[in-house]
């Protein structure tokens, strides 16, 4: 389904579209109803299909909307239209958070890019706090805040409950993760836990630091193998003017061993946040 704007969805009324996520469509959309703005997401594919891509989309909506902070996005709505699931939640001033990740000549703004994932880390200890794992941490899912808006955690729809003992792989066998953010225990099917999303959000530190995830490798099985086995990367290799503080900060982060990473995922991004602070660096291009 692509609509232009002007066009009306189920009482909305399309402004503009904002791309594209998954297997759905995201619009930014006028509610009349409520005379506010919103952020429009319909899945394309049609209302009799079971399909692992509509059940994540109504996932996304049961577990979201039942969280309720700054740095977790606010959902509104959801229902089906002519035969599209949809669902709508709160606009805000904010970009991708792939906007954020620097070119091979480029260097990261650190200005920008350490506060949104104090944000984010933020938006993950609290969402452990309540029962719910994100399991799909990467940049992708960050939408940065602009102009004073905050910076969102957003899609939920692989996100699992800590109390639910409903394995994460599918009927195939197939855990729906993002590899090149996929913490070891979730490739072998072992226990998650809160330090799980840690993992990934330290493989987004390090894609947002130096430009590449910790394992830039050329197919889907040596990414694997890395996670499991290879030793962290070290930034400072990648990017001369970090500490090698850092690198002993994401170590622990990135530990194989759940149990050995830190107690939240505040600790290492204020860590992290800390060593930067008065550091020197190259200028930023963007």
């Amino acid at each position: 389904m692509s609509l232009h704007p002007g066009a009306q969805f189920e009482g909305y009324v399309v402004r503009a579209p904002l791309g594209r996520g998954g297997s759905s469509d995201v619009y930014l959309v006028d509610d009349p109803g409520h005379s506010r703005q919103a952020v429009l997401k319909i899945l394309d594919h049609p209302v009799g299909d079971l399909s692992t891509a509509r059940r994540q989309f109504h996932n996304d909506f049961d577990i979201a909307s039942t969280l309720h902070h700054p740095n977790v996005v606010e959902m509104l709505a959801q229902g089906e239209f002519l035969g599209q699931p949809w669902l709508t939640y709160a606009y805000g001033e904010r970009e991708p958070g792939s906007t954020l990740i620097p070119g091979r000549r480029d260097e990261v703004d650190l200005t920008r890019a350490l506060p949104a994932l104090a944000e984010i880390a933020a938006a993950l200890d609290y969402i452990h706090q309540h029962d719910v794992l994100h399991l799909d941490v990467k940049p992708h899912n960050m939408l940065i805040g602009l102009q004073g808006a905050t910076t969102v955690l957003t899609d939920f729809g692989i996100a699992h409950r800590l109390s639910d003992d409903t394995p994460l792989a599918g009927p195939d066998g197939f855990v729906p993760v993002s590899l090149a953010y996929a913490a070891p225990e979730v490739l072998r099917g072992a226990q998650i836990y809160p330090a799980t999303d840690q993992y990934s959000l330290a493989c987004a530190v390090v894609e947002f630091l130096t430009g590449r995830p910790p394992f830039p490798m050329p197919n889907q099985f040596a990414i694997a193998d890395a996670h499991l086995w290879a030793t962290p990367p070290d930034v400072s290799w990648r990017r001369p003017w970090i500490p090698h503080a850092v690198d002993s900060i994401l170590d622990k982060a990135l530990a194989k061993d759940p149990r050995a990473r830190y107690d939240s995922c505040a600790e290492p991004i204020h860590l992290i946040t800390r060593v930067l602070r008065d550091v020197e660096q190259p200028r930023a291009h963007r």
